[in-house]
């Protein structure tokens, strides 16, 4: 089980890190006023980037459970 979780976890971790380093990404968290990130063309990227960061904190966190 433990095994199955770090590998599920690299790959999770691996999906995160190539959908920072898109153009899309860059674009959906400038910073800066008027900057454009709350715009409705970046609320995907925003969605994807939220429901890949809590894949990979629901991992750690289950791993962690094998840690104890």
């Amino acid at each position: 089980m433990r095994e199955r979780l770090e590998k599920e976890l690299a790959q999770a971790t691996a999906d995160l890190k190539a959908h920072m380093a898109t153009w899309d990404y860059a674009f959906a968290m400038a910073g800066g006023c008027h900057s454009g990130r709350d715009h409705p063309v970046h609320w995907a990227t925003h969605a994807r980037t939220e429901l890949l960061t809590a894949r990979c904190r629901e991992l750690r966190a289950q791993l962690a459970e094998y840690e104890l």
